[in-house]
C-alpha cells in the first residue's frame, strides 16, 4: 500500500509538472497566436540588451565588402544644382563607381517622374545604367506588417528605371510592433528585397533572380544559406550601430576631373576627390571589387529607423539610415555571420524541461521534513533565482559566441510555472481541469455557437428559422472498401487523424461542424452567426480541406498508409436551421432541400471524377474570387428544375491562374458548342483542354457523348440537360 500511494504521488506532481509546462507552451501560443503582444515585446527588449552587451563588431576602418556613399547634409552644399539633382549625376555617380572597380552597386533612391532639370539626363542614366550591368535600383511595395505579407503596388514598383534591365530590389523595411526593424524580407513572389538583389548582382546571377529555399528552410543566395527567422523573413545580424561601415560622401564621387563643385567655383582651384592621382578615390582601392550602396543619411528623407543597437554615449541613439540597414544584411550574407533562431519546437521542450525540473527539485525540497518551514521555502525560492541567472547567462553567451537566439521570456515563465505549481498543487490540478475541459469542448463544437446561446438562451428551444446558408458534405473515396481491409484499431487512427485536420479547417474559417457519420463530415456556414459571405467561406475551407488532404495523402505515402481522395459537393440556398430533436436531446443543425442537394453533388463527383462540385446559386454568391469550371447541367431526381453546377478548381491570384483560366475558357467553348449541336466545334474546343490536361476526364467524357450523338443526333428540342447518374 506504501509503495502504490508512493506511486500514485510521483505519478501526480509528474502530471502536474506536465501540464505547467504545457500550459507555459499553451500560453506563449495563445499569446503569439491572438497578437497580444506582451511576450513578444519582452522578448524583443531581450534581444536588444543582448545586441548592446555584444557591441559593434566592425568599424569603419575595418575591412569589409561594403562602402556607403551617402547623401548628407555636406552634399547639398557641396554640389552646384539644387535637389532634386540632375539624374546626370546618378549617371556619372555610376560611371565613376565602375570606373574605380565597384563590383556591384545599389541606388536606395526612388526616381519618381521625368527630370526636372533636362529630359536628356533621363536617357543619359539609362545609357549608363544598361552599359554598367551592375546596378540595382530601389522599389518600393506596399507592405503589411501585421500580418507579414507584402503586395505589389505597381508595374514599375515606384521607379521609372525599372523596365531598363528589370535590375530592382524593394526598399521597405519590417518593423516590429515596437517600431524596431530586426528582422529582414528576403523576397516577395515577385521581386527580390533590395539587398538580396545587390548580392544577385555581386554573384553574377540575373536580375529578380529570387533567392531559394533548403529543406531546413533556410533562404538560399550564392550557395550560402540564410536562416530563416519565420516564413518570411530573416533575423538581422548588426555589425554596430549607425556608421559602422565606412561612409563616403556623393560629392566626393562626382568630384573627378570634369565636375566644378561648389567649393571649387569659389576657389579656382580643381580638387578632384575622386580622380586626383595622389588621393582621389579611382586610385586608392575604396571601391575597388567591393559592393557600394548609394543611400540619404539625411533626417528629413525619413529614411530613418530604430535599430536594436545604438551608440552608448548618445541617449535616443539607437537609429539607424535604411541603406545602413541593407547594408548590414548583405555583409551578415558575405561574412556566413548569422542570427540563428531556436526552433518553436526546441523552445517548447525548454520550456517542458525546465517546468519539471523546477517542479520536482522545489517539489522535493517543500517535501522535507524539518521544523524550519522558513528555509524551505527560502531554499525553493534560491534555487528558483540560480535556474534564472544561468538562463540569463547562457542565453548571453550564446548570443555573444554564436550567434544563437535563445528565447528568455518562455524559460522564465517555465521557472516560474513550476515554482507556482509545487506550491499551489491543488490550484493547477483545477486549473489542468478547466483547461482539459475546454479543450474538449472546442474541440467538438463551434465556439461561435456557445457564445450565441449564452448571449440568446431562448435559442436552446426546439425549433428553426428559414435562413439562406451554404453547405458542405465531404466523403472518402472507397473508405468502405478499405475498412473491410484494414485492421479496426488502423482505420479508426487514420479516420482520427483526417477528421481532425478537416474539423480544424472548418473552425479556422468560422464554419459549423454539423455532424460526422463515419467518414462523412457535414459543416455549415450563415448560422447561429450571420455570416454575409458564407458561400465564399464555404469555398475556401472547401480547398484547403483538398489541399490539407494532398498534403496528409503525402505523409501517409511516406508512413506506406492507405492513400485516400475525398469528394466534396457544396450548395447554398435557403434551408432551416436551430435545435432540432427531442426535449431530452437536441441538436443544432441543417435541413431541407438545400442541404439534400449539397449530398447529392458530393456523390456526383463520382459521374465526372472530380473532387469538389458547387452549385450555380453558390457559383453567384462566392464573390468571383475563385476559378470555377461549368461541368454540365443536371436533372436531380426529386427536383422539377434542372441544375447548373460547376467544378471548384482554386483561387484568383494563384500562380496558375493564367493557365486554369485558359483550361477553363477552352472547355466551356466545348461546352456551349455541345448544348448547340456543333459537334465539331466542340470536340475542336475539348480537345485543346485535353492539350493542357490529358487526364481531364470531363472532356473526356463530353467526347464520348458527342461521338454517341454524332452517330445518333439527339433531336432539335434537346437542351442538354444530363442525368445525376451515368
Amino acid at each position: 500500500m506504501p509503495g502504490a500511494r508512493f506511486t500514485k504521488e510521483v505519478g501526480r506532481r509528474l502530471t502536474l509538472s506536465l501540464l505547467s509546462g504545457l500550459l507555459v507552451v499553451v500560453l506563449l501560443f495563445a499569446e503569439s497566436f491572438l497578437g497580444i503582444g506582451i511576450v513578444e515585446r519582452l522578448e524583443l527588449s531581450a534581444l536588444d540588451y543582448r545586441f548592446q552587451l555584444r557591441g559593434p563588431r566592425i568599424t569603419p576602418a575595418d575591412s569589409s565588402h561594403l562602402v556607403i556613399v551617402e547623401i548628407s547634409e555636406d552634399s547639398f552644399e557641396s554640389l552646384p544644382d539644387n535637389w532634386p539633382w540632375p539624374r546626370s549625376y546618378y549617371a556619372r555617380l555610376v560611371t565613376n563607381l565602375t570606373r574605380a572597380g565597384a563590383r556591384a552597386v545599389g541606388i536606395d533612391i526612388l526616381f519618381v517622374g521625368d527630370d526636372a532639370h533636362d529630359p536628356n539626363n533621363d536617357i543619359m542614366l539609362r545609357e549608363t545604367l544598361r552599359d554598367a550591368g551592375h546596378v540595382v535600383l530601389a522599389g518600393r511595395l506596399k507592405i503589411d506588417n501585421n500580418l507579414y505579407r507584402i503586395f505589389r503596388s505597381s508595374e514599375n514598383y515606384g521607379n521609372e528605371f525599372f523596365d531598363v534591365d528589370s535590375s530592382l530590389g524593394f526598399v521597405n523595411v519590417l518593423k516590429d510592433p515596437d517600431e524596431v526593424v530586426r528582422r529582414y524580407i528576403p523576397a516577395t513572389e515577385y521581386i527580390p528585397s533590395f539587398g538580396f538583389s545587390v548580392l544577385n548582382r555581386y554573384f553574377g546571377r540575373p536580375p529578380l533572380t529570387l533567392p531559394g529555399r533548403s529543406d531546413d528552410g533556410a533562404f538560399l543566395i550564392g550557395g550560402i544559406e540564410v536562416p530563416a527567422y519565420d516564413e518570411a523573413s530573416v533575423l538581422i545580424n548588426y555589425f554596430g550601430p549607425s556608421r559602422s561601415f565606412r561612409h563616403v560622401d556623393i560629392a566626393d564621387v562626382l568630384d573627378d576631373e570634369s565636375f566644378t563643385t561648389v567649393e571649387e567655383a569659389r576657389s579656382g582651384a580643381q580638387i578632384n576627390l575622386f580622380s586626383d592621382p595622389d588621393f582621389g578615390y579611382l586610385f586608392d582601392g575604396t571601391f575597388r571589387d567591393k559592393i557600394v550602396l548609394v543611400g540619404s543619411t539625411v533626417p528629413e528623407d525619413q529614411d530613418i529607423h530604430h535599430v536594436p543597437i545604438a551608440r552608448r554615449s548618445y541617449v535616443g541613439s539607437n537609429t539607424m539610415f535604411g541603406v545602413e540597414i541593407h547594408a548590414n544584411v548583405i555583409e551578415s550574407v558575405l561574412r556566413g555571420d548569422f542570427l540563428i533562431r531556436q526552433s518553436p519546437l526546441a523552445s517548447w521542450l525548454t520550456v517542458l524541461l525546465i517546468t519539471f525540473t523546477t517542479f520536482f527539485v522545489t517539489s522535493w525540497l517543500k517535501s522535507s521534513k524539518t521544523s524550519r518551514h522558513i528555509m524551505v521555502e527560502v531554499n525553493g525560492f534560491l534555487f528558483a533565482v540560480a535556474e534564472l541567472a544561468l538562463i540569463a547567462l547562457l542565453s548571453i553567451r550564446l548570443f555573444i559566441d554564436a550567434g544563437y537566439v535563445l528565447p528568455l521570456v518562455g524559460p522564465v515563465l517555465a521557472v516560474a510555472a513550476g515554482y507556482v505549481a509545487s506550491t499551489a498543487h491543488h490550484f493547477v490540478f483545477e486549473r489542468r481541469q478547466g483547461f482539459m475541459i475546454k479543450r474538449m469542448f472546442g474541440t467538438y463544437v463551434n465556439p461561435s455557437i456557445v457564445d450565441e446561446l449564452v448571449q440568446n438562451p431562448e435559442k436552446l428551444k426546439l425549433g428553426g428559422e428559414r435562413r439562406e446558408l451554404s453547405v458542405l458534405f465531404s466523403d472518402l473515396e472507397g473508405f468502405t472498401e478499405l475498412a473491410e481491409t484494414r485492421p479496426p484499431e488502423e482505420l479508426v487512427g487514420l479516420l482520427n487523424e483526417y477528421l481532425s485536420s478537416m474539423t480544424a479547417i472548418v473552425l479556422t474559417n468560422d464554419g459549423t461542424v454539423d455532424k460526422f457519420e463515419g467518414d462523412l463530415i457535414m459543416a455549415f456556414w450563415g448560422a447561429p452567426v450571420p455570416q454575409k459571405d458564407h458561400a465564399r467561406m464555404c469555398c475556401e475551407a472547401a480547398l484547403q480541406m483538398q489541399e490539407t488532404l494532398a498534403a496528409i495523402r503525402m505523409e501517409w505515402g511516406m508512413r506506406k498508409k492507405p492513400l485516400l481522395s475525398a469528394r466534396i459537393g457544396v450548395n447554398t440556398g435557403d434551408m432551416i436551421v436551430g435545435n432540432m430533436g427531442s426535449s431530452r436531446k437536441f441538436n443544432y443543425t441543417v435541413i431541407g432541400d438545400s442541404v439534400n442537394l449539397a449530398s447529392r453533388l458530393e456523390g456526383i463527383n463520382k459521374l465526372y471524377r472530380t473532387k469538389t462540385i458547387i452549385s450555380d446559386s453558390c457559383y453567384r454568391e462566392s464573390g468571383g474570387g475563385f476559378i470555377c469550371r461549368e461541368l454540365d447541367i443536371i436533372s436531380i431526381k426529386g427536383r422539377s428544375e434542372p441544375v447548373r453546377i460547376y467544378e471548384l478548381r482554386g483561387r484568383r491570384g494563384a500562380k496558375n491562374e493564367a493557365t486554369e483560366l485558359a483550361f477553363v475558357r477552352a472547355f466551356e467553348e466545348g461546352l456551349a458548342a455541345y448544348r448547340q449541336q456543333r459537334w465539331e466545334d466542340a470536340l475542336a474546343a475539348f480537345e485543346q483542354a485535353q492539350s493542357q490536361y490529358p487526364t481531364d476526364y470531363p472532356a473526356e467524357l463530353f467526347t464520348g457523348r458527342i461521338r454517341r450523338f454524332q452517330k445518333t443526333p439527339p433531336g432539335r428540342n434537346w437542351c442538354g440537360v444530363a442525368s445525376d447518374t451515368p
